[in-house]
C-alpha cells in the first residue's frame, strides 16, 4: 500500500524471513562465526536457540548459502514427524527418493548415500532442523544415532539444531543426556542492542529499495526499541505500521507520536483477538454443559 509512495521495490519489514534483508548485528556476527567454526571442524553437532522473532530461521539459511558449494544440505521446517518421516524427509531433501518403510532400511540407505555420493565425492552433509524444540524424544534420539554414521577419519553428516528457549531446557533431561554430551557447540542469539535498532531500521529500508529521504526521528527509534525489545520481529511489525500511518499522514517523517500510536493499536488488537478468543470458549463450554446436563438456563434462573 505505501511501497509507491516511500518508492521501495517491495516492504521492508515482512515478517517472512527473507537472507537479503538480514542485518548482521554484533551478537548474529557471533553466532554465525562460532557457528561455521563447528562446521568446518566437523562437529558432529550443533545448537542455535534465542528467542521467538530473533533471527534463527533467517541465520541457518545464511549458514546453507554460505556453505552450499562444499556441502550437501538438507533444511527440516516441520519438527511434528516421527522417526521414520524425518528418515525419509532428511533422504528426500538430500535429492534421493526414501526406498525403505523400516528406520533399518532408511538408514542403511542413507549412509549408503552419503558414502558414495557425498564423502567419496570430497564433500560434507549438513543437516538443519529448524523449530527443534518441537522434535519428540524419540525423534531426538533417533538424531543422535545418525551422528553414528561415519568414516575412520570424520563424521558423514553434521547436525545443526535450530529452536527456541525451551529447546535447550529439553537437551537437559536426563533422558537427552548421551545427545547433549555430544553438543560441544551451542550459541543463545540475543535481540538486537539498543544502539543497533537504528542501523537495523535503516538496513532494511535500503534493501527494500528506498529513493526517497525517509527518516525516523531519535524519539520514534526510542519507542520502537520499547515495544520490540531489540527483537527484528517486533520491529518489523511496529514499523510496518508505522509506515501506513505516514503513508496517510503524507510524511516522511515517522515521528514518536506515531510510533506511540501504532503501539496502541497493536496492542488493541492483541486484547481485542483474546478477548474474541475468550468469548467463543465461553460460547462453546456453555453449549457443551447444556446439551450434556441437560440444563434449562431459563428455568433456573426463574427459581
Amino acid at each position: 500500500m505505501y511501497e509507491e509512495f516511500y518508492g521501495f521495490y517491495e516492504k521492508p519489514f515482512t515478517l517472512t524471513p527473507d537472507p537479503k534483508f538480514f542485518f548482521m548485528s554484533e551478537d548474529h556476527f557471533s553466532a554465525l562465526e562460532h557457528l561455521l567454526f563447528g562446521i568446518n571442524q566437523g562437529e558432529g553437532f550443533l545448537v542455535l536457540a534465542g528467542g521467538v522473532g530473533t533471527g534463527k530461521t533467517t541465520l541457518s539459511k545464511i549458514i546453507l548459502d554460505k556453505v552450499k558449494n562444499n556441502y550437501v544440505t538438507s533444511l527440516i521446517l516441520n519438527p511434528f514427524v516421527n522417526e521414520i518421516e524425518l528418515l525419509s524427509s532428511i533422504i528426500y531433501d538430500f535429492g534421493c527418493i526414501p526406498e525403505g518403510v523400516t528406520k533399518k532400511e532408511l538408514i542403511d540407505q542413507l549412509n549408503f548415500f552419503l558414502l558414495k555420493e557425498v564423502a567419496e565425492k570430497g564433500k560434507r552433509a549438513i543437516l538443519i532442523i529448524d523449530e527443534a524444540q518441537n522434535l519428540s524424544f524419540e525423534v531426538l534420539e533417533q538424531i543422535r544415532i545418525l551422528s553414528n554414521l561415519e568414516t575412520d577419519k570424520e563424521k558423514l553428516i553434521q547436525i545443526l539444531l535450530v529452536g527456541q528457549e525451551e529447546l535447550l531446557k529439553k537437551l537437559a533431561r536426563p533422558e537427552l543426556r548421551q545427545l547433549n554430551g555430544r553438543i560441544p557447540i551451542k550459541y543463545y542469539l540475543l535481540p538486537l542492542k539498543k544502539k543497533e535498532i537504528e542501523s537495523y531500521i535503516l538496513h532494511r529500508l535500503r534493501v527494500a529499495g528506498m529513493k526517497k529521504k525517509l527518516d525516523f526521528s531519535k524519539g520514534a527509534i526510542k519507542e520502537i526499541y520499547k515495544f520490540s525489545k531489540g527483537i527484528p520481529r517486533q520491529i518489523n511489525i511496529i514499523c510496518d505500521r508505522a509506515l501506513l500511518a505516514g503513508f496517510v499522514k503524507n510524511t516522511y517523517k515517522i515521528k514518536k507520536e506515531m510510533i506511540k500510536k501504532a503501539r496502541r493499536s497493536l496492542v488493541g488488537e492483541k486484547e481485542k483477538e483474546l478477548k474474541n478468543l475468550l468469548k467463543r470458549e465461553k460460547r462453546f463450554f456453555f453449549t457443551f454443559f447444556k446439551k450434556k446436563y441437560s440444563i434449562n438456563i431459563n428455568n433456573s434462573k426463574e427459581e
